[in-house]
């Protein structure tokens, strides 16, 4: 009897909530909530580069994503439709990702600050990108002059390892390694010229690899092209931000420059050689002498002849 009297008490709990929504608390429940993914917020370029500004939205739905300039609240862009008069800004969008990315062409360090991304949910959730523009005029005067040292923020020393000028073939792959030392805190950035052009991942000569590597005390920069030409030799420059400057002149030498040169080189050889074979020189000394022999008696007995 006791046993029934649970059985009816548990039935009495369990059939009220039969047919009502769960009260469970969670994004998953009921219509879906968008969210967004753990990209970097802050890229830094140089002036005239073009800016990538990345927003990631999951389980977006029907919903938006809006583009605002935080500066002036102005807003850029909604969904794939451009509200702003300067056409340097456009939105990237395809079906197949989740991305929504801010492209900035041409910048300007009038464009750096903060970029927001927000999308129309209840509630509206909001993420900032940060722009940072560093103005090419300023590291080309860089270039050119030696920062002064502050024992405040540290001491720099910069130096790219081998010797200051490199000889390659066309066809290989030129590598640098820029090494930055530092007593205090690292470099800012730490940008790779070409003469005067700056080497990126945008360059028109693509076959660039960039890595940077920090410990400790020491930054390292590798630079990678692949498949040089004559269009590459020239001067290479590594530019820490606020730091020394270290440079390296690299000569790509073309097919027909090299079989000239090679054919030089085995002429000097070959003339070389005779002149350091004494014995040689005696051979070709004797070989000569006998042809003399050979041919001077007959000379002799004729011109004798007719004098009789």
């Amino acid at each position: 009897m006791c046993i029934l009297h649970i059985y009816f008490v548990l039935l009495a709990l369990v059939l009220p909530s039969f047919g009502t929504t769960p009260r469970t608390q969670g994004w998953w429940v009921g219509r879906p909530q968008p969210y967004f993914a753990g990209l970097p917020t802050n890229l830094t370029l140089i002036s005239g580069q073009t800016a990538y500004l990345t927003c990631r939205v999951h389980m977006l739905g029907d919903r938006s994503v809006t583009w605002m300039r935080v500066r002036d609240l102005h807003i850029l862009t909604v969904g794939r439709k451009t509200y702003t008069a300067d056409d340097r800004f456009q939105v990237l969008h395809s079906a197949k990702t989740d991305d929504w990315t801010l492209q900035l062409q041409y910048t300007q360090p009038r464009d750096a600050g903060a970029y927001k991304c927000q999308v129309n949910s209840d509630p509206k959730i909001v993420r900032n990108v940060y722009l940072t523009v560093t103005d090419k005029r300023v590291l080309d005067g860089q270039l050119y002059r030696m920062p002064p040292t502050n024992k405040e923020n540290g001491e720099y020393g910069t130096y790219i390892l081998g010797g200051k000028e490199r000889f390659l073939q066309a066809g290989s792959s030129l590598s640098l390694v820029c090494v930055v030392t530092h007593t205090k805190k690292p470099p800012t950035a730490l940008l790779w010229y070409h003469d005067q052009h700056v080497l990126d991942y945008d360059s028109p000569r693509g076959g660039i690899s960039l890595q940077v590597e920090k410990t400790g005390e020491q930054t390292t920069s590798r630079l990678l092209l692949s498949s040089v030409t004559t269009s590459d030799s020239g001067n290479y420059t590594c530019l820490p931000v606020n730091a020394p400057t270290a440079s390296v002149s690299v000569h790509v030498n073309s097919d027909e420059l090299r079989a000239a040169v090679q054919q030089e080189d085995f002429i000097l050889s070959s003339s070389s050689h005779l002149h350091d074979s004494p014995f040689l020189l005696l051979l070709l000394l004797v070989f000569l002498l006998l042809l003399l022999l050979l041919h001077t008696p007959g000379e002799v007995l004729s011109s004798g002849y007719s004098l009789s």
